[in-house]
C-alpha cells in the first residue's frame, strides 16, 4: 500500500511512543513529547486564525530556542511552508530573502527586531507578524502584532484535518552561492522524510540519545535532527548561544550524548581552560561538519573529551546528509597514523545517497585516495531546482546529477575526501594547491588556533597561498617561523608566500570562516593598484 511520507509522522509517532518524556529543554524549560506535541498544535491553529494558508512561507527569527523547534511541526502540518532564517544576516539581506520567498507572516524574537525594522517599509509580502520574548515586552519595535505564547494560549490543541502531500514543499532555506544573490530552494515532505531515515541510521539515534543543538537550527548542519531525533524519541537540549561554559555546563546537567558542531566550535571547546572541571563522560559522539576537519583537531577531541569523533558532509541542496565517516567494521583493527587519516575523512555515501566523484569528462576518478575531481550526487533528499532560478538550476543538475562544486578524492573503501571547494582551488603556475591541505600543516603547529589558506594575486604565477593565522592565547611564532614549520611539511610551491597573523577570522552564522571575505581582500587590493 502507499502511505506519504510526511514530516508530521514524527511527532505521531514521538506522542504515541514517548508521550511522558521529557523531549525538549530549554534552560530551565522542559517539555513532555505529549506538551511538545500540543504546542506545535496551537501554533498551527494560531497561524491559521492569522490566516495563513496552505502554501504560504511563515519566516521564523529567533535563537535555538523551543520556539524555533515547535515551528518545525506547527507550520508544515498546516500545508504552509517554514522558512528558515539565518539571523547572522544583514537586514537587507533578510528582505532580500523575505521578498524572493514571497513570505506572508513573519515571526520574530523581539531581541532582533533590529533585523527587520530598517528594512519593514521594503516588504512586499508581509501580511503578519508574531513577536516572541523570553522577557517584558519591549516598545517602539516598529512591528505590531500578537505575542507568541498569547497565540498559543488562545487556540485550540486539536489540530484540524488538513490533506499533505509528500512531494508538496514543507521548508524553505536560503543560501550562499557564486551568484550575487542568495539562492532559494524548497524542501518536500519527501525529501526531509528521507533525509530523517539517513539521519536515524548514520547517527545510531534511539529514545536514550541526548542531542546538544550546539548549532543553529537555521543552518544547514542543523536542521534535520528535529526530524530524525523527534521520531526516535530522543531529547532536544537546545543552546541559544555557542560559549565554551554553557556547552559544559549543559552537557554536564543533561548527560548529552550527541552533539553536532563545525571546526571552529570544536577548537573553541576543546581549547577552553577549564574544559576538565566538567564531567563530559556522558558524550559518546561528536560529528565536525561543514569544513574539513584536521589531524591536530580530531586528535585533541579524541584526548580531551574522550568522546568518538567523526566527520561528515553534505550541502543545503541535499537537506543536508550525503557522508559519515564512521569506520567500517573490517577497518577496525586499523591503528595511529592509519587509523587517524581514515576517520577524519570526510566519510562514505550515506545509506540513501548515490555518489561519485568525477573528473572534467563526467568519468569515475580512480579511488586511489589521489586524484581529484566534483562530488556529483542523486538521492531522494536533494533538490529538483532553485527557487526561480531556472539557469542555476540548469547549471548545477546535469543528466539527473546533482553537481556540489566541491572537489575531492575517493579512496579504495569508498571513504571520500574534500580537497576544496572549485572556486577555492589555487591554481598557481599551472598547479592545483588544495587549501585545505596547507590548512591541516599550519594547523599541526602547536601555537595556531585558528587558520585559513585562500588565493592570493601573484604577477608570475598568477595565484599564490595566502595564510590567515590567529594564534592561542598566550602563544607566540613569527611569519617566518610558520613558513619554515610548511616547508618541512609540503612541496615548495604549496608554500604560503603571504602569510598575515590576525586577532579573529570572520565566520558566518555557525562560526564557519567565511573565505570569500579573506579572499576578497587580495583580490581588491589589486584592483586598486591596477587602477
Amino acid at each position: 500500500m502507499f502511505v506519504p511520507m510526511l514530516v508530521t509522522d514524527f511527532t505521531r509517532i514521538a506522542v504515541t511512543q514517548y508521550a511522558k518524556k521529557i523531549g525538549v529543554v530549554d534552560g530551565e524549560k522542559g517539555f513532555t513529547y505529549a506538551e511538545y506535541v500540543e504546542r506545535t498544535k496551537r501554533l498551527s491553529n494560531g497561524l491559521l486564525s492569522l490566516g495563513v494558508k496552505k502554501g504560504d512561507r511563515v519566516a521564523f527569527i529567533d535563537h535555538n530556542t523551543h520556539r524555533l523547534l515547535e515551528a518545525f511541526y506547527g507550520i508544515p502540518q498546516i500545508g504552509a511552508i517554514l522558512l528558515l532564517i539565518n539571523i547572522r544576516l544583514s537586514p537587507n539581506d533578510i528582505a532580500y530573502i523575505l521578498n524572493d520567498a514571497e513570505a506572508k507572516c513573519v515571526v520574530i524574537n523581539q531581541d532582533l527586531a533590529g533585523l527587520i525594522k530598517p528594512v519593514k517599509n521594503k516588504l512586499k509580502s508581509v501580511e503578519k507578524y508574531v513577536l516572541m520574548r523570553d522577557g517584558p515586552a519591549k516598545t517602539d519595535l516598529g512591528i505590531q502584532g500578537p505575542e507568541y505564547e498569547e497565540l498559543l494560549k488562545q487556540s485550540s490543541p486539536i489540530l484540524p484535518e488538513i490533506e499533505l502531500d509528500e512531494t508538496a514543499p514543507a521548508e524553505m532555506c536560503y543560501t550562499s552561492g557564486t551568484t550575487r544573490y542568495p539562492k532559494g530552494m524548497l524542501f518536500t515532505h519527501r525529501m526531509l522524510y528521507f533525509n530523517a531515515i539517513n539521519g536515524m541510521f548514520v547517527e545510531q539515534v534511539s529514545d536514550r540519545s541526548v542531542f546538544l543543538h550546539a548549532i543553529p537550527l537555521f543552518h544547514v548542519n542543523g536542521w534535520g535532527t528535529p526530524h530524525f531525533l523527534t521520531a526516535a524519541g530522543g531529547k532536544h537540549v537546545m543552546l541559544r548561544e555557542f560559549r565554551p561554559e554553557l556547552v559544559c555546563q549543559a552537557i554536564e546537567k543533561e548527560r548529552v550524548t550527541n552533539m553536532f558542531v563545525v571546526p571552529t566550535m570544536a577548537i573553541t571547546l576543546v581549547n577552553y581552560p577549564d574544559l576538565t572541571k566538567y564531567d563530559l563522560s556522558s558524550l559518546k559522539q561528536m560529528r565536525i561538519g561543514g569544513a574539513p576537519m584536521s589531524e591536530a583537531l580530531f586528535k585533541a577531541v579524541e584526548e580531551k573529551i574522550g568522546c568518538e569523533v567523526y566527520s561528515g558532509y553534505g550541502t543545503t541542496e541535499t537537506t543536508p546528509l550525503l557522508t559519515t565517516s564512521r569506520c567500517k567494521d573490517y577497518l577496525s583493527d586499523l591503528t595511529g597514523e592509519e587509523r587517524v587519516e581514515k576517520l577524519r575523512r570526510t566519510g562514505f555515501a550515506d545509506l540513501l545517497v548515490d555518489l561519485r566523484v568525477v573528473n572534467e569528462k563526467g568519468e569515475d576518478v580512480k579511488p586511489d585516495g589521489k586524484e581529484i575531481g566534483e562530488v556529483i550526487v542523486r538521492g531522494n533528499n536533494i533538490i529538483d531546482e532553485y527557487w526561480k532560478l531556472p539557469e542555476e538550476t540548469e547549471k548545477a543538475i546535469v543528466s539527473g546529477w546533482f553537481h556540489t562544486g566541491d572537489v575531492a578524492n575517493i579512496d579504495e573503501d569508498g571513504y571520500i575526501q574534500i580537497v576544496d571547494r572549485t572556486k577555492d582551488i589555487i591554481i598557481s603556475g599551472g598547479e592545483n594547491i588544495s587549501s585545505f591541505e596547507v590548512e591541516n600543516t599550519i594547523y599541526s603547529h602547536p601555537a595556531v588556533l585558528e587558520c585559513a589558506v585562500v588565493a592570493a594575486p601573484h604577477e608570475t604565477w598568477g595565484e599564490t597561498p595566502a595564510a590567515l593565522v590567529v594564534l592561542k592565547e598566550g602563544q607566540s611564532v613569527t611569519k617566518e617561523e610558520l613558513v619554515a614549520h610548511c616547508k618541512t611539511r609540503l612541496a615548495g610551491f604549496k608554500v604560503p608566500r603571504i602569510v598575515e597573523l590576525m586577532d579573529s577570522l570572520p565566520k558566518g552564522g555557525t562560526g564557519k570562516i567565511l573565505k570569500r571575505e579573506l579572499r576578497e581582500r587580495f583580490w581588491k587590493a589589486r584592483e586598486r593598484r591596477v587602477g
